[in-house]
């Protein structure tokens, strides 16, 4: 609904967002599937630090996203953000508006997308040499400011999150996760409201404690199952 300004004293005025690239002809960040080993032994969401990110930078490129897609000999990068609000997580369901026709109708504890030359540097250019970028998107503090922009495409809140850097996250045994691999950060609310970024593409989303998750884990896909396992190997839970 739009309204003349002279309304403002009843209405808030409409601020739209900014205009966003079609998701498939932006730069996804890859790199060649045969140095997957350098980075992760396996399936699972694995915690030894990236030492700042440069082993993982050192190997990437940019790449047409719609090219990365049909191209299985490259992994894409994407952000993973495990939210919380004291002690549930924030779940929620993927729409059939999602490019990702592969993960429609299920559910998911981890929210994200693909990362962009952009979301790593602040630029939209590859540099010559990753390592020197001012800013580094796997260190919390030095590159809140870009982690902020990436969580705020997901959700919106009025106080910044505490980001942590939690690891590599895989898993082969689906085509859509064998060809990416995420970025996993847990993410802890300072308040309880949000609203969700992408009205329409993200559904259903609610607070849960880990037992009412567990007790529907089959509702989730396998990027989540596995983050799910980690965090009851992580509280000392069993199934």
């Amino acid at each position: 609904m739009f309204a003349l300004r002279a309304w403002s004293n009843q209405y808030m005025e409409y601020i739209a967002d900014r205009f966003q690239q079609a998701l498939l002809a932006e730069n996804a960040v890859v790199f060649d599937r045969e140095n997957l080993s350098l980075l992760v032994p396996g399936p699972g969401l694995h915690a030894t630090p990236i030492n700042g990110g440069a082993d993982l930078l050192t190997l990437c490129r940019p790449m047409l996203r719609r090219e990365a897609e049909e191209d299985t000999g490259v992994i894409q990068l994407v952000s993973a953000f495990i939210v919380r609000w004291q002690d549930a997580y924030l779940t929620y369901k993927r729409s059939k508006r999602l490019p990702e026709s592969r993960l429609h109708g299920e559910y998911s504890i981890n929210f994200g997308g693909h990362l962009t030359p952009l979301d790593l540097f602040g630029f939209d250019e590859w540099p010559a040499d990753p390592n020197a970028s001012l800013w580094n998107i796997f260190d919390p503090i030095n590159g809140v400011f870009l982690l902020q922009r990436e969580f705020m495409e997901e959700l919106r809140v009025d106080k910044l999150p505490r980001f942590t850097y939690r690891g590599l996250l895989y898993d082969d045994t689906r085509p859509v996760s064998r060809q990416h691999i995420g970025i996993v950060y847990d993410t802890i609310l300072q308040e309880r409201d949000y609203t969700i970024g992408e009205r329409g593409f993200l559904l259903d989303p609610k607070y849960e404690t880990l037992d009412k998750i567990l007790a529907r884990e089959s509702d989730f896909e396998n990027w989540s199952q596995l983050i799910i396992a980690d965090e009851m190997q992580r509280t000392g839970r069993r199934a």
